[in-house]
């Protein structure tokens, strides 16, 4: 039975209806936060912010929003000057699940990497590294089971940062600026208890990172499109100091008036093509074990940047960066115009380098049958059995052409 569409129709009506009154509703949202904003646009207070978050940290009110380092927060950062050479590398990757159903347990881990030499006329160096999985230690876990999907893309991004690492050691003789882009957030997220080894595997990540803190490497996480809110969490305890409201985990559990709006919104208004906001650093449980596990080097930092051409609407990235990198200005200045100029050779306004790294290590759906015909095709010559189960083969005829059934 087909998805009956006509049923739909009016339900999406309505869905439209509901975002313009969304709409509407982040307009005045906006606008409060923008008066909240101005209210704090001189640096000398700065030392106030500082305080106040501090206060809610010690308070243990489950502050989760920002806290800028030291500049102020309302003033747009310019780029340097594109310089006449640098080298850039970035790293990507992507995974073939396991398949309980399939006809052998195995799960693949792809990464793609690639270098520009930016400057040099050279074309980029690409490579892809990918690796088989299927031996007891890698798909269970001892005393947890059979390895789950959400521990595959933990250990994929873990080897995402070892490629970015390796491939930006054998760089680290060619030209200054030596940046490194991941195409993902710094911070681990997605590792959990739902990831048994989660402790090693954040081992092997520190590891990476020191690696390229020790070839001095600005090193950066790049997510297009965030909805992240912690500007909004930090105007929100603003607002909340100025009526005088208790500090609680209560009330910082949501934004109050502020609730529903990104950060995104904000910076759209602030930043012109190019520049880049404040840095700020996320006050979470997660960032401060980043400091702990790799001391005050590794806790991560992270800045807003419109990356949209000149004339164009804006379109914000939040940018990642560990403190070794934060408190390097003119690395960070370095890196903004070096990614803004990515960004202007593909027509999405993405870096041209995470584009690439990402045809490198997608693993496309032909190509993955592919690898299970080659995997049924080795079992069969072995003598083994290479079936997959009764439940995926009935899923596999209803997914196909249309099936008549006798009864």
């Amino acid at each position: 039975m087909t998805l009956e569409f006509h049923k739909l129709t009016p339900q999406i009506e309505r869905m439209g209806e509901y975002f313009i009154g969304q709409e509407e509703d982040t307009r005045d949202k906006l606008a409060l936060a923008l008066e909240l904003l101005a209210q704090y646009t001189d640096g000398s207070l700065l030392p106030m912010i500082h305080e106040r978050v501090q206060d809610a940290v010690n308070k243990d009110a489950g502050y989760r929003g920002a806290k800028p380092l030291d500049e102020p927060i309302a003033d747009a950062y310019n780029p340097a000057l594109l310089p006449e050479s640098a080298t850039i590398v970035a790293t990507d990757g992507s995974q073939v699940p396991p398949d309980r159903h399939g006809a052998a347990e195995y799960y693949v881990i792809n990464t793609g990497t690639i270098v520009v030499c930016h400057g040099t006329g050279e074309p980029p160096i690409i490579s892809s590294d990918p690796h088989l999985f299927y031996e007891n230690e890698y798909m269970r876990i001892e005393g947890w089971g059979a390895t789950n999907a959400s521990t595959v893309a933990a250990r994929r991004t873990v080897a995402e940062m070892a490629a970015l690492a390796e491939g930006t050691w054998g760089q680290r003789s060619e030209p200054r600026p030596l940046i490194a882009l991941l195409d993902n957030p710094l911070l681990l997220i997605g590792m959990g208890v739902e990831v048994p080894d989660r402790d090693q595997l954040k081992a092997l990540y520190f590891d990476a990172m020191t690696r390229l803190l020790d070839v001095g490497a600005g090193l950066a996480g790049y997510t297009d499109r965030p909805r992240s809110r912690y500007v909004v969490g930090l105007l929100h305890l603003m607002d909340l100091h100025n009526r005088s409201v208790d500090i609680t985990r209560k009330v910082l559990s949501n934004d109050g008036r502020l609730e529903g709006l990104f950060d995104t919104a904000i910076y759209s208004t602030i930043l012109p093509p190019g520049t880049r906001s404040a840095l700020f650093v996320q006050m979470s449980p997660l960032n401060k074990e980043f400091k702990y596990s790799g001391g005050d080097t590794h806790e991560i930092a992270f800045f807003y940047m419109n990356v949209a051409a000149e004339g164009r609407p804006p379109k914000l990235a939040r940018v990642e960066v560990p403190m070794w990198v934060a408190e390097n200005r003119g690395l960070i200045a370095e890196m903004q115009v070096l990614i803004y100029h990515q960004c202007g050779q593909v027509v999405s306004r993405y870096p041209y380098v995470l584009t690439r790294a990402h045809e490198l290590a997608i693993i496309k759906h032909d190509e993955a049958i592919q690898l299970d015909t080659m995997v049924r095709v080795t079992l069969t010559r072995c003598g083994l059995e290479a079936t997959e189960s009764e439940k995926q083969s009935g899923k596999n005829a209803v997914s196909g052409k249309k099936t008549r059934f006798e009864l």
